[in-house]
């Protein structure tokens, strides 16, 4: 094979991996907004495209009172 064949399938791998993860985790986690305490969950298209840091917090805004930031997903659903 050749080089950039490989690079393809493995960033395509990589991109697979990384999305099924990220399809499972958006389902399993919720986030609490610190302003109004409301819990609430987000789709799995804005969790895949959002801002994310190495510390695992996620760009999100409260559907409730609008408040947007980083937050961190606790584990179990709403």
């Amino acid at each position: 094979m050749r080089p950039f064949v490989i690079v393809i399938v493995v960033v395509v791998v990589v991109f697979l991996v990384n999305a099924i993860r990220i399809g499972f985790r958006s389902k399993s986690h919720h986030f609490v907004c610190p302003d109004c305490g409301e819990n609430f969950q987000v789709g799995f298209a804005k969790y895949m495209f959002t801002s994310h840091n190495f510390s695992g917090e996620c760009y999100v805004k409260c559907p409730k009172c609008g408040s947007a930031g980083m937050r961190k997903p606790l584990p179990g659903e709403k």
